[in-house]
């Protein structure tokens, strides 16, 4: 299995290059390996099932526009 400092300094870098999302890391103890894992930040909260749809579209939405907007930049 890699260093942890090394994996802690690989996940810093990625956090740094793709603001927005959380990342993190599971080692495997059994055979050494490491599972990468990302979730866009930040996490929806709602008090209710039909607001959190809302609030879902909203961020997808959101998550849309941004993606045009870089793909027209590049």
């Amino acid at each position: 299995m890699p260093k942890f400092a090394d994996l802690d300094a690989q996940r810093a870098e990625l956090m740094q290059a793709h603001p927005g999302w959380r990342v993190w890391y599971v080692p495997h103890a059994h055979d050494g390996s490491v599972t990468w894992c990302a979730q866009r930040e930040p996490t929806i909260h709602a008090y209710s099932p039909e607001d959190l749809a809302k609030d879902i579209e909203l961020a997808d939405a959101e998550l849309a526009s941004e993606v045009q907007g870089w793909a027209a930049s590049s």
